[in-house]
Parts: structure tokens; sequence; C-alpha cells
């Protein structure tokens, strides 16, 4: 299972890269302004933010093998018709639809890992699914500027369009939704996944009384918000970070492509060994707030300074370092916040996935267009850096709140007792 659902997440973000990437000739060959682009890359994230919630109920009433290999083509077959976009309407439309298409991906993909991997396992579980969607930035800003340069813009989407469909073929003919239902997995690992899965034990699917308790709860709202402050600050290497080089750093189109990957390769070695770490620190204390906790706000709060340092530096190499500690440190919260979800939420993880994953995608909406205003605005690009530099340090108090050793439906029941 491992080795088909890293591929999926990184096909997923190769998707979403190549805007990213081709945005500064987008905008030039069609005489779009800065906020004209900034409308385009956020169209995406609007449409795949508001579905997060009905997405993750989808999750879990489909399963993941069904739902992820229906969006996989639906988004697939939208990312190849970016190309044909003209305008600022036609773009964002097209964007639009991709992002109803995606908006099932990350439930489901969690959804997957909880139902696969025991708890004792899962951050490192997730550091894989992670990982898959990292490595997309990695290789897709120089792969292509390649294929940009090669073949000019709109064959990225073409590309990365056919090959997700592919991934969806073959996620349906591999994947199955429980272990029990694989034809190839072994009595002794079926017994050590199960060992570990029915320790959760929760309902099976969520109703809207479970979601009227849900938004009664202040850890739940803490759990949103902190992803909100969160993809506030990785927003801006998703969508701006290519422009920010060109524009404001003046590289080239070529090292901008090579730039652009660095700080990517950074959160990608960081969440492959934070996963495995928090694993450890949880089998040696057996606490999930031991081994989540500190781990999330310690990467808030060292993304905020190195974010802070590197906008004031002007030495170029220095600049790609303070980037990459920046974006490196998101890891070591990332990878914190999945398995705590499977962890206070149980065989709900779709809905409350759903839930933190709107407040993220509401956030990275957002993100684009406010730095755009904040960038006009000011004339430049460190004011914006120094606001995400102080949304991470709220987002680390809201870790605080959060306790991840009690699932929601106890807190739930000892604030009625209270």
């Amino acid at each position: 299972m491992i080795g088909i659902i890293a591929p999926l997440t990184f096909v997923m973000s190769l998707d979403r890269t190549n805007i990213a990437v081709s945005a500064p000739i987008i905008q030039k060959q069609f005489h779009f302004s800065l906020l004209d682009m900034s409308l385009i890359l956020s169209a995406f994230t609007w449409t795949y933010a508001f579905l997060q919630i009905p997405g993750g109920l989808l999750a879990e009433r489909w399963g993941a093998r069904r739902t992820l290999t229906w969006a996989n083509a639906w988004w697939s077959v939208w990312t190849v018709l970016t190309a044909l976009g003209s305008s600022v309407a036609t773009f964002i439309g097209i964007r639009g639809l991709l992002g109803m298409g995606q908006a099932t991906d990350w439930s489901a993909s969690v959804e997957a890992i909880n139902r696969w991997f025991p708890k004792q396992e899962r951050a490192r579980g997730n550091s894989i699914l992670l990982a898959g969607l990292y490595l997309g930035p990695i290789v897709g800003a120089p792969l292509t500027v390649a294929i940009v340069e090669a073949l000019g813009w709109q064959w990225a989407f073409y590309i990365y369009g056919a090959a997700g469909v592919i991934t969806a073929i073959l996620w349906w003919v591999y994947f199955r939704d429980r272990p029990q239902e694989h034809p190839r997995i072994s009595e002794e690992e079926l017994r050590h996944i199960e060992a570990g899965y029915e320790a959760a034990g929760h309902k099976e699917q969520s109703s809207w009384r479970d979601w009227g308790q849900f938004l009664g709860n202040y850890r739940f709202w803490a759990l949103g918000l902190q992803y909100f402050f969160l993809i506030f600050v990785q927003s801006f290497y998703t969508t701006w970070l290519p422009t920010y080089l060109i524009q404001a750093r003046h590289f080239s189109l070529t090292a901008m492509g090579f730039a652009a990957s660095l700080p990517w390769v950074a959160l990608f070695v960081v969440v492959l060994v934070s996963g495995q770490w928090q694993d450890r620190v949880f089998k040696r204390t057996g606490s999930k707030t031991r081994s989540r906790v500190p781990f999330a706000v310690t990467g808030f709060i060292l993304s905020a300074l190195f974010l802070i340092v590197g906008s004031r530096e002007t030495n170029t190499t220095l600049l790609l370092i303070f980037l990459m500690l920046s974006l490196g440190s998101v890891g070591l919260v990332q990878t914190a916040i999945w398995p705590t979800v499977g962890d206070v939420a149980g065989n709900l993880t779709g809905s409350v996935t759903g839930w933190t994953n709107f407040w993220g995608n509401f956030s990275g909406g957002l993100g684009p267009i406010f730095t755009a205003l904040l960038v006009t605005l000011t004339k430049s690009w460190g004011s914006a850096l120094l606001v995400m530099s102080l949304a991470a340090l709220i987002g680390a108090v809201l870790w605080l709140l959060i306790k991840p050793d009690q699932p929601l439906e106890e807190g739930l029941m000892s604030t009625a007792a209270d």
C-alpha cells in the first residue's frame, strides 16, 4: 500500500506545482497583473478548501479506493484543460474545477493511512504520505522548467494530466480500503495492524450530531486554526516563491527552477526523519502529547525565525539556506498534525481531516491574494514575509490546546459532565 500512495500524492503535487512555476510565463504572455495572477493561483484553493468537509464525509462513506480513483481521474482531466486557458476568467474556472476534484484527496489519503497503520506507526505512515506530496515540488520545479523551455508551458499540463490518469488506474487495481480485503497481505501483518487499529475503536461514520458536538469543542477549533496559520506560511512557497525569486531576487528562469526546489528538499528530508523520530518518542513514552506537541511547537517557532532572518538577507546563498530551514521546520508540524487527527478522531478521521484541511486551504486561498495586496501596497516582499512569521508564532500557541492523548469524543463527554 505504501508503494502506491506515495506516487499518488507525488503526481497530485505535480498538478499544483506546474501552475506556480508557469505563473511568470503565463503572466507575461497574457499581460496579467500581479493581482490577476493571485486570483488564478488561488482559484484552485478556494474550491478545494470549501469542499474539504464534504470530501471527508465522502471518503468515510465510499472508502479511499473508490474516492481517490474517481477524484484522480477528474483532476487529471482539468489539469490537461488548464493548457487551454486564455483569460483570467477561463484560468480561474478551470483551476476551480480542478480544486473540486482534489477536494477528497487528503481526507481519503489520511483515512487510508489510519486503516493500514497501527497507532504506534502512524507518524511514519503519514511521513511517507507527505514525502510523496513534497517530492512533487522538488522534482516538479526543475522538471517543469525543462518541459517549458523545450516544449512550451502547456505541455507540462498535458504530461502531468496523463500521469494522473495512469495513477488513478493503478490505485484502483492495487489498493484495498481495508487490510482484510487485500489478497496479498500476510496473516502476521494483518494481526499487527489490527492490534493497533482496534484500540482506536470509535464509530464508523460521522453524523450531523457529531459535528454539532465537535463545533462546541475548543480543541476541534484549535486543530483547524493551527493549520490555517501553517498553510499561510507554506502557501508562499507553493505559489509565490518562483515569482519572488525572479522579481525580487532577480533569478533567471533556469536558476529559479533549481532554487525553488531547494526548500522542498529540506521539507522532504525533515518529514521523513521526523516521522520516524515521533514514532520512537511515542513507543518510549506511550504519550501522544509528548510525541506530537513538542515537534509542532518547535517547528512553528523555527519556521518563523528563519523566515524573518531570510527576508533580511542579501546574500543569495544564505537566503536559500534560510528558506530551506524555514520550510524544513514546517515538516516538524506537518508530521505531527495528521497522526494527531487519527489520534483524536478514530474512525471519524475523514471528517476531522476534512475540517483541518478546510482551514489550511482556506488560508491557502487567502494567502496569495493577501501577499499580492501587501506587496503592492508596501512595495516590499519583506513585509509579507514578516506577517507570515507572526502567523507561525500564533500556530505554536494553538498547539498547546490540542491534547492529542484525549479523543475528541472523550473531551465532549468531559465538557458535558462539567
